[in-house]
């Protein structure tokens, strides 16, 4: 059996405005909440803008209809950039976000009229409502082996994915930027046992003198084996990487095949110990999870090189045994440049995948478009 688009739909395109990373998740009240980040059009890509917000479309109907954009959150120091989005165990909705931070420029005087932007601190909110409405900001405790705040661009929360244990632990993999002139991106974790309430330091679970890693994603299988796929920019390392896997093609000379791909690393014992990362072959990033009803594991991933400028899927058994076999389904490969992509996606109650991705369309703005996938 394979799987198949059947249906793709606009969620949030509107003149003017700018709008990508989305994310979706099913609310406790059984909507479906899709959120991303927006600011003004400016006519390039413009990711640290100062003005970027959470706006959410909510569908009543699984996907067929989308509301109006609302505003979720902002930043009050700054912008918002790479959020996740999850509906909690205890039937609230936390959203955790890194951000930006506008600061007056170098030499300004008490009435500053220039202004630059800078790493800032992250924080997270929470609804109580299905997603009505919305905490204030609270900001994670800083680090301790990271950088805090600027110069760093996220201190140890970038958009990723969350698992809720049976333990009653919520586990948030991220990234942090070390404390070395290399200025090295390592994967963490950060630890709840209050429902996110409060937050302490899990410690580094992916690391490398010349690779990065960031914007993860989290799935505990059946088994208890807990995977986490991060992002990964292997630097000096990825014309090799690609050689050994054995690609051929125009892709192997395309930066963004060659430097993005997804890195493995997991643990056995319930996240006390991890393995050392491992490059898959899954290139593009970032990559998002989803367990389907029935066990297993729908993949997907932002891509990003000529000719397939959008996002893919593979649909894995149940321990994420066949991550590097399983066959590529395309959800979309014709946005306007490479910026693009960043799939999230959410089972429908009729066993179908709704994927939300960040499209460039042809009249030069960005904004989220759906598909629906289906298994025939």
């Amino acid at each position: 059996m394979g799987w198949n688009v059947v249906d793709r739909f606009t969620i949030y395109h509107e003149e003017g405005f700018y709008a990508l990373s989305p994310t979706v998740t099913r609310t406790p009240g059984g909507p479906l909440l899709v959120t991303f980040q927006r600011a003004t059009h400016q006519g390039t890509a413009h990711h640290e803008h100062p003005l970027f917000n959470v706006q959410a479309c909510r569908s009543e109907d699984e996907g067929r209809t989308w509301s109006e954009a609302r505003l979720v959150t902002i930043d009050p120091r700054g912008g918002v950039m790479d959020r996740g989005v999850h509906t909690l165990p205890d039937g609230s909705i936390f959203l955790h976000s890194s951000c930006t931070e506008l600061v007056p420029a170098e030499g300004e005087g008490h009435h500053a009229q220039n202004w630059v932007v800078q790493g800032g601190k992250p924080f997270w909110v929470r609804s109580r409502d299905d997603g009505h409405t919305w905490t204030n900001p609270i900001r994670f405790p800083p680090l301790p082996d990271a950088i805090w705040g600027h110069p760093a661009q996220h201190s140890g929360v970038s958009r990723s994915g969350l698992l809720a244990h049976p333990d009653g632990r919520l586990l948030v993999p991220s990234k942090a930027t070390d404390i070395t002139e290399e200025f090295r991106y390592f994967g963490m974790m950060r630890v709840s046992w209050d429902m996110g309430e409060t937050w302490e330091y899990g410690g580094r679970i992916a690391e490398d003198p010349v690779a990065h890693f960031s914007e993860p994603t989290i799935h505990r299988t059946p088994k208890g084996r807990i995977l986490v796929l991060y992002r990964c920019h292997p630097g000096a390392l990825g014309p090799d990487i690609v050689r050994d896997q054995g690609f051929e093609g125009a892709m192997t000379k395309d930066p963004n095949f060659v430097h993005r791909f997804l890195a493995l690393v997991a643990s056995d014992d319930e996240g006390k110990t991890w393995s050392e990362w491992r490059p898959t072959r899954i290139h593009g990033s970032p990559g998002h999870m989803l367990g389907l009803k029935d066990g297993r594991i729908f993949l997907t991933v932002g891509t990003r090189w000529e000719g397939q400028r959008g996002c893919v899927a593979r649909v894995l058994d149940p321990e994420g045994t066949d991550l590097d076999t399983a066959s590529e389904l395309v959800i979309r490969d014709d946005a306007l440049t490479t910026d693009c992509g960043y799939p999230w996606s959410v089972e429908l109650n009729d066993g179908r995948v709704l994927v939300v991705y960040w499209h460039h369309f042809d009249d030069d703005h960005r904004g989220i478009e759906g598909a629906i996938v289906a298994e025939a």
